[in-house]
Protein backbone atom coordinates (compact mmCIF):
# COMPACT_ATOMS: atom_id res chain seq x y z
CA UNK A 1 0.00 0.00 0.00
CA UNK A 2 2.94 2.46 0.65
CA UNK A 3 4.87 1.82 -1.90
CA UNK A 4 1.76 2.20 -4.47
CA UNK A 5 1.53 5.86 -2.42
CA UNK A 6 5.27 6.40 -3.01
CA UNK A 7 4.92 5.85 -6.71
CA UNK A 8 2.06 8.15 -7.43
CA UNK A 9 3.93 10.96 -5.45
CA UNK A 10 7.43 10.68 -7.90
CA UNK A 11 5.08 10.43 -10.74
CA UNK A 12 3.58 13.36 -9.78
CA UNK A 13 6.80 15.47 -9.28
CA UNK A 14 8.45 14.08 -12.10
CA UNK A 15 5.08 15.48 -14.01
CA UNK A 16 5.15 18.83 -12.67
CA UNK A 17 8.47 18.96 -13.03
CA UNK A 18 8.93 18.13 -17.15
CA UNK A 19 5.20 19.23 -18.06
CA UNK A 20 6.58 23.38 -16.92
CA UNK A 21 9.24 22.70 -19.28
CA UNK A 22 7.66 21.03 -22.18
CA UNK A 23 4.97 24.03 -22.25
CA UNK A 24 8.17 26.44 -22.30
CA UNK A 25 9.69 24.25 -25.46
CA UNK A 26 7.16 24.96 -27.35
CA UNK A 27 5.65 28.11 -26.27
CA UNK A 28 8.53 28.94 -28.45
CA UNK A 29 7.37 27.77 -32.08
CA UNK A 30 2.98 27.99 -31.00
CA UNK A 31 3.85 31.53 -30.63
CA UNK A 32 5.95 32.35 -33.64
CA UNK A 33 3.38 30.29 -35.47
CA UNK A 34 0.32 32.09 -33.68
CA UNK A 35 2.04 35.54 -34.71
CA UNK A 36 2.37 34.23 -38.38
CA UNK A 37 -1.01 32.92 -38.56
CA UNK A 38 -3.31 35.88 -36.82
CA UNK A 39 -0.66 38.38 -36.92
CA UNK A 40 1.63 40.16 -34.17
CA UNK A 41 -1.10 42.60 -32.50
CA UNK A 42 -2.14 39.06 -30.91
CA UNK A 43 0.48 37.41 -29.89
CA UNK A 44 0.55 40.12 -26.44
CA UNK A 45 -2.21 38.06 -25.51
CA UNK A 46 -0.41 34.67 -26.07
CA UNK A 47 2.17 36.01 -23.75
CA UNK A 48 -0.54 37.05 -20.82
CA UNK A 49 -1.52 33.32 -21.65
CA UNK A 50 1.48 31.73 -21.00
CA UNK A 51 2.18 33.63 -17.92
CA UNK A 52 -0.93 32.18 -16.56
CA UNK A 53 0.11 28.62 -17.69
CA UNK A 54 3.55 29.60 -15.87
CA UNK A 55 1.42 30.77 -12.66
CA UNK A 56 -0.93 27.86 -12.71
CA UNK A 57 2.55 24.93 -13.12
CA UNK A 58 4.08 27.39 -10.21
CA UNK A 59 1.37 26.75 -7.89
CA UNK A 60 0.78 22.97 -8.85
CA UNK A 61 4.93 22.23 -8.43
CA UNK A 62 4.96 24.10 -5.11
CA UNK A 63 1.92 22.01 -3.90
CA UNK A 64 3.82 18.61 -4.90
CA UNK A 65 7.08 19.37 -4.05
CA UNK A 66 6.62 21.36 -1.14
CA UNK A 67 3.12 21.20 0.19
CA UNK A 68 3.49 24.69 1.37
CA UNK A 69 2.01 28.19 -0.06
CA UNK A 70 4.96 30.18 1.22
CA UNK A 71 6.79 28.75 -1.09
CA UNK A 72 4.85 30.04 -3.70
CA UNK A 73 5.43 33.25 -3.65
CA UNK A 74 8.71 33.40 -5.57
CA UNK A 75 7.46 32.23 -8.29
CA UNK A 76 4.35 34.31 -8.55
CA UNK A 77 6.51 37.37 -7.42
CA UNK A 78 8.28 36.23 -10.40
CA UNK A 79 5.48 36.03 -13.29
CA UNK A 80 3.95 39.47 -12.05
CA UNK A 81 7.73 40.76 -12.90
CA UNK A 82 7.44 39.00 -15.93
CA UNK A 83 4.01 40.80 -17.01
CA UNK A 84 5.50 44.17 -15.37
CA UNK A 85 9.03 44.14 -17.78
CA UNK A 86 6.63 43.81 -21.02
CA UNK A 87 4.55 46.33 -20.12
CA UNK A 88 7.98 48.47 -19.31
CA UNK A 89 9.02 47.53 -22.99
CA UNK A 90 5.49 47.80 -24.11
CA UNK A 91 5.51 51.88 -23.63
CA UNK A 92 8.95 52.14 -23.95
CA UNK A 93 9.28 50.85 -27.19
CA UNK A 94 5.75 52.39 -28.25
CA UNK A 95 6.76 56.11 -27.38
CA UNK A 96 10.77 56.54 -28.54
CA UNK A 97 10.64 54.35 -31.87
CA UNK A 98 8.87 55.91 -34.27
CA UNK A 99 5.14 55.12 -35.50
CA UNK A 100 6.41 55.02 -39.07
CA UNK A 101 8.37 51.56 -38.39
CA UNK A 102 11.83 50.44 -38.44
CA UNK A 103 14.18 50.84 -40.56
CA UNK A 104 17.27 48.55 -41.38
CA UNK A 105 19.86 49.90 -38.63
CA UNK A 106 17.71 52.18 -36.92
CA UNK A 107 19.06 50.76 -33.70
CA UNK A 108 22.69 51.83 -34.53
CA UNK A 109 21.78 55.88 -35.31
CA UNK A 110 21.73 58.35 -32.32
CA UNK A 111 17.90 58.14 -31.80
CA UNK A 112 17.71 54.60 -32.02
CA UNK A 113 20.28 54.04 -29.45
CA UNK A 114 18.43 56.05 -26.81
CA UNK A 115 15.66 53.96 -28.09
CA UNK A 116 16.98 50.25 -27.64
CA UNK A 117 18.72 50.72 -24.92
CA UNK A 118 15.46 51.56 -23.16
CA UNK A 119 12.92 49.72 -24.85
CA UNK A 120 15.50 46.32 -25.13
CA UNK A 121 18.71 46.20 -23.21
CA UNK A 122 17.55 47.95 -19.53
CA UNK A 123 13.99 46.02 -19.49
CA UNK A 124 15.56 43.10 -20.50
CA UNK A 125 18.73 43.01 -18.04
CA UNK A 126 16.43 44.33 -15.25
CA UNK A 127 14.01 41.17 -16.08
CA UNK A 128 16.90 38.54 -15.60
CA UNK A 129 18.50 40.49 -12.52
CA UNK A 130 14.82 40.32 -11.28
CA UNK A 131 14.10 36.90 -11.98
CA UNK A 132 17.67 35.52 -10.54
CA UNK A 133 16.84 37.32 -7.57
CA UNK A 134 13.63 35.40 -7.37
CA UNK A 135 15.00 32.39 -8.39
CA UNK A 136 17.15 32.84 -5.20
CA UNK A 137 14.35 33.26 -3.06
CA UNK A 138 12.76 30.10 -4.12
CA UNK A 139 15.93 27.80 -3.51
CA UNK A 140 15.83 29.89 -0.24
CA UNK A 141 12.10 29.33 0.63
CA UNK A 142 12.67 25.50 -0.42
CA UNK A 143 14.92 25.34 1.97
CA UNK A 144 13.93 26.59 4.72
CA UNK A 145 11.14 24.46 4.30
CA UNK A 146 13.58 21.22 5.12
CA UNK A 147 13.14 19.94 1.58
CA UNK A 148 16.55 20.22 0.20
CA UNK A 149 16.06 17.09 -2.65
CA UNK A 150 12.87 18.58 -3.99
CA UNK A 151 15.01 22.13 -5.19
CA UNK A 152 15.81 20.26 -8.54
CA UNK A 153 12.68 20.10 -9.51
CA UNK A 154 12.03 23.99 -9.30
CA UNK A 155 14.88 24.35 -11.84
CA UNK A 156 12.87 23.32 -14.87
CA UNK A 157 10.36 25.53 -13.98
CA UNK A 158 13.13 29.02 -13.84
CA UNK A 159 14.44 27.73 -17.28
CA UNK A 160 10.98 28.18 -18.72
CA UNK A 161 10.21 31.03 -16.68
CA UNK A 162 13.58 32.68 -18.40
CA UNK A 163 12.75 31.01 -21.87
CA UNK A 164 9.09 32.92 -21.82
CA UNK A 165 10.51 36.00 -20.45
CA UNK A 166 13.19 36.09 -23.45
CA UNK A 167 9.89 35.16 -26.30
CA UNK A 168 9.21 39.33 -26.88
CA UNK A 169 12.87 40.20 -27.77
CA UNK A 170 13.60 36.90 -29.62
CA UNK A 171 13.66 38.44 -33.37
CA UNK A 172 15.97 41.27 -32.36
CA UNK A 173 19.27 41.56 -33.82
CA UNK A 174 22.53 44.37 -33.75
CA UNK A 175 21.25 45.76 -37.17
CA UNK A 176 17.90 46.63 -35.95
CA UNK A 177 15.46 44.62 -37.53
CA UNK A 178 13.34 43.61 -35.46
CA UNK A 179 9.59 42.53 -35.75
CA UNK A 180 8.94 42.80 -32.01
CA UNK A 181 5.28 41.97 -30.72
CA UNK A 182 5.34 43.58 -27.18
Amino acid sequence: MRNASEKRKTMQVALATIVPLAVGLCATRVTIVFGEQFGMSTVPYLLVGWCAVLGLSAVWLNQVTFARTKTVLPFLIAVAGILIVWFWQRYAFTTLVPHSGLTYGYFLTRAGVKAGFWALTCPFRVGMAFLSICFIAALASGWRAGHRGALLCVIPWWLTALLIFALPSMYLDAQGNASVFI
